[in-house]
């Protein structure tokens, strides 16, 4: 049986703009949905409950109006707290997965071209799945541990502090001689993970094609220039 793509796309994109409206409504009213997208509340209303499903011209307009940059960098800014002991708290971004599948989606066209991402964990782990799944690629996670004695990995360290030095480790099967490789993480504060995680990728017989991290100090980010950078907020 041969599938109809176009009507695949279209019954998704109606999908995608009930999810979105829906993350939506989690933050506004009906009455503030309304001005802000054009709509009837009422009409809003049925969206959200699942009563009725937007036409796929009113899904595409619908994901154009909330998929835009600048929209979706004011919904997501005030989502990320920083706290006193330099702690960068990006969790509630997670709230809303639709939106920011999209939010990233604008920011990796440029390394479309990678072949594996590379997710640090812990709390990298979450965007560097969803850049995955844009992509399509293969994911990678770098951890502070190994997870059996039978299986080979590569190590790098990473001093975090001047009194605290830390190992990561990458499985040495998964990364092939030559791969480009997309490192993402969550925040970056003053880089040394993050070049450490290169320095791995290397070690295993990869290429950094870049990086993408969601939140990075603004004093920092320019302490990188090994490879190039994508950074979604910077603080």
């Amino acid at each position: 049986m041969i599938r109809d793509g176009s009507k695949d796309r279209d019954l998704r994109d109606r999908l995608l703009a009930v999810d979105l409206l829906r993350e939506l409504k989690n933050k506004y009213t009906y009455k503030e949905l309304s001005r802000l997208l054009g709509l009837q509340e009422s009409l809003l209303c049925r969206y959200v409950n699942g009563s009725t499903v937007p036409s796929e011209q009113q899904a595409r307009d619908l994901i154009s109006k909330v998929g835009q940059k600048g929209f979706l960098h004011r919904f997501f800014q005030d989502k990320i707290r920083k706290f006193p002991d330099s702690f960068i708290d990006t969790s509630e971004l997670l709230h809303y997965p639709s939106m920011l599948k999209i939010l990233l989606e604008t920011h990796v066209s440029r390394f479309e071209d990678v072949e594996k991402i590379v997710g640090i964990a812990s709390n990298g782990i979450p965007f560097a799945t969803i850049v995955a799944t844009i992509l399509d690629k293969p994911l990678i996670i770098v951890k502070k541990h190994k997870d059996s004695i039978h299986l080979t990995y590569v190590e790098e360290s990473v001093r975090e502090s001047d009194s605290v030095v830390v190992s990561i480790y990458a499985r040495k099967d998964f990364i092939s001689k030559s791969d480009r490789v997309l490192i993402v993480d969550d925040v970056m504060r003053s880089g040394k993970t993050l070049l450490s995680t290169s320095k791995l990728v290397r070690k295993a017989g990869g290429r950094v094609a870049g990086a993408l991290i969601v939140v990075a100090k603004r004093e920092n980010i320019n302490s990188v220039n090994e490879f190039p950078m994508e950074v979604v907020f910077d603080l």
